[in-house]
Order: structure tokens, then C-alpha cells, then sequence
């Protein structure tokens, strides 16, 4: 996406995670969570990189958790 104001585009990495089953019985799907951050994006003109989501993995030691490892790398 052009920039129209002589900055450089907004550019983003969508990443979503559920640690366990809780989340998606609660309303914070994997799903849910991609919906509502591409809402977001589209809606503030961000360019979209690239999306990761972590399936029910525990995030104690989030050398487990590769999305997570992946977005903020």
C-alpha cells in the first residue's frame, strides 16, 4: 500500500495464540483473534506481512511457543 503522507507504509505482523482449549470456549478464538486484528489493520491501513497463530501450546518457556519466538525476532 502506497504512503500518502511521505512516510514509510504501516506495515504488520499478525500473531495470535491460545494456550489451551480456554480461550476458544471464552470467546478468543484463534479465528476470533485473526478476525478482530484484521479488522484493525484494514481499518488503520497497516500492510499486512505476514500472520502467525499458535495453536494450544503452553507459553512458560516461550522457546516452545515459535510463533511468538517468530514475531518478536
Amino acid at each position: 500500500m502506497p504512503s500518502t503522507n511521505g512516510h514509510s507504509p504501516k506495515r504488520a505482523i499478525l500473531c495470535a495464540r491460545v494456550s489451551t482449549d480456554e480461550p476458544a470456549r471464552s470467546g478468543y478464538s484463534l479465528a476470533q483473534q485473526m478476525e478482530a486484528l484484521r479488522d484493525y489493520t484494514a481499518r488503520e491501513g497497516y500492510e499486512v506481512l505476514e500472520e502467525v497463530q499458535d495453536p494450544g501450546q503452553s507459553g512458560a518457556r516461550h522457546s516452545h511457543v515459535l510463533g511468538w519466538t517468530r514475531c518478536v525476532t
